[in-house]
């Protein structure tokens, strides 16, 4: 890895003793990069998102592993059928392990949804791949299950990874509306983005019912005028809900040129309206990208044109529980970067996944920044922060983006199974050392672990499932089916 700290700037306002320690990691190769989400865990951070070659149709699911110092561990593509595939969201539900919910496009059948499955030694665990014509933006836990949120055709829409139960709402003719983020507050699911008509997309707000009912839709969520505005995220705290927004406006001064700003909305859950509306910028180019809440206040993530140092940076706003302002800070290289998504670690560690352009040969990178803390964000650095580039060796290991490695020895049989299954080794019963095995659903979630060449299923939901093991220190994994 390429150290070379003196090309990161970091820029905070206010004023306070002690800041945030910073470290920026940027990789990738000669096409385009994006890092769309970052999963922190105890022992390093999964990095997800999607690459496309230069004069390529081809993109295809990306993950990168760092370790506890962030230096580089792997990387790998995610099996792909289809030519157009990139990770929209991405969590964990054992230390570990992550699963990333992609979007896919399939030819002739349009979009679809898929989640796959790694652990941290960049072992690919399985995948379920509902046949759905859906579009997805997030995962969300709802009604004791996990729901993909997105948009099936025009229409907002949630679907049941479990049941694969699809709910839909809106439709009205003439109306286009897409959903970027969900939440569940009060039991209802809040989905935002936007409603398009004609040439007109405004910011759309809905919340739904368990059984699919509206319970409120809240469209343009302010009176300011707009040439166009969408909602980009929202966060949910014990006690409220913000909805954060990006709109084009003219700017003050300088007529016929548009800024793009952002505001944070709140929003009465038990009424259905808009309670208040924090502004931010009023002029310039400053797009919302993410919000999320943590029991120190609201983060908010946007991109900026602020500091001149840093051209289109990465701008980390923190609010107190009641949206008084704290204080803000802005990272970025030389060149100009592009946040997409914000996470706090059970550690306190605050993790932005993005992208930036230049670092490598010119082209967009894959990129994350951590900071220890939230601060304060406010004051210069007196020296620079940590600064990693690395051109990711797998794109030279390639010959094409179809390439998936799967030559694993293991079956199960039988499978499909029913109450139990039994582990063979290249066709024939194992006799060499007991193996210890793990078995996860097609949420990456372990349900049941043991040891020996037995695999017990009672009391298992019939489903696609993976079952990871290790032999002679590999890991290996088949994909299993449970059937009624």
């Amino acid at each position: 890895m390429i150290r070379a700290s003196v090309w990161l700037l970091l820029f905070a306002l206010s004023q306070g003793a002690l800041c945030a320690q910073a470290e920026f990691r940027a990789i990738g190769g000669s096409g385009f990069e994006h890092a769309k989400v970052v999963i922190p865990h105890a022992t390093g951070a999964f990095l997800g998102g999607v690459v496309k070659p230069q004069e390529s149709d081809v993109a295809r699911a990306y993950v990168v592993h760092y370790d506890e110092y962030l230096d580089h561990e792997w990387s790998i593509l995610l099996p792909f059928g289809d030519p157009i595939e990139h990770i929209v969201d991405g969590w964990s539900e054992s230390e570990g392990y992550a699963t990333f919910l992609t979007e896919r496009f399939v030819q002739g059948e349009g979009y679809k949804c898929a989640v796959h499955t790694v652990d941290s030694t960049g072992q690919w665990l399985g995948s379920l791949e509902p046949n759905v014509a859906f579009r997805p933006a997030v995962k969300v836990d709802w009604q004791g299950d996990p729901w993909a949120v997105g948009t099936s055709g025009t229409r907002p829409a949630a679907l049941n990874l479990e049941t694969l139960h699809l709910v839909q709402w809106g439709g009205l003719p003439g109306l286009t509306e897409e959903v970027a983020d969900a939440k569940v507050s009060q039991g209802m699911l809040v989905a935002v983005g936007s409603q398009t008509t004609l040439d007109t997309t405004r910011a759309a707000i809905w919340a739904v019912y368990p059984l699919g009912q509206v319970a409120f839709e809240i469209i343009q969520p302010d009176t300011v005028v707009h040439g166009w505005s969408r909602a980009d995220a929202i966060a949910v705290s014990p006690n409220s809900v913000r909805v954060l927004t990006t709109y084009g406006a003219p700017t003050p001064g300088n007529e016929g040129v548009e800024s793009t700003l952002h505001s944070m909305v709140s929003i009465n859950m038990s009424l259905g309206k808009v309670n208040g509306i924090l502004y931010g910028p009023s002029f310039g180019n400053r797009p919302g990208r993410d919000l999320i809440w943590t029991p120190e206040g609201w983060i908010k993530l946007s991109q900026t044109d602020f500091i001149p140092e840093l051209g289109q940076s990465m701008l980390v706003t923190h609010y107190n529980n009641f949206g008084g302002y704290l204080s803000q800070g802005a990272w970025g290289t030389l060149f100009e970067d592009d946040p997409a998504s914000v996470v706090a670690a059970s550690d306190g560690s605050i993790w932005v996944a993005g992208s930036t352009k230049g670092t490598i040969d010119g082209t967009w990178n894959a990129c994350l920044l951590k900071l220890d803390s939230l601060g304060p964000l406010d004051q210069w650095f007196s020296e620079p922060t940590g600064f990693g580039v690395l051109s990711d060796p797998l794109f030279g290991t390639l010959t094409h983006l179809g390439e998936v490695a799967d030559d694993t020895p293991w079956a199960c049989h039988p499978n499909p199974a029913v109450g139990m299954t039994s582990l063979k080794r290249a066709g024939q019963p194992w006799t060499g050392e007991v193996p210890e095995w793990f078995l996860l659903d097609a949420q990456g979630r372990q349900v049941r672990q043991g040891r020996g060449v037995d695999v017990p299923l009672d009391g298992l939901y019939a489903g696609r499932y993976t079952l990871a093991l290790t032999d002679r220190d590999r890991r290996h994994v088949v994909q299993l089916h449970v059937a009624q």
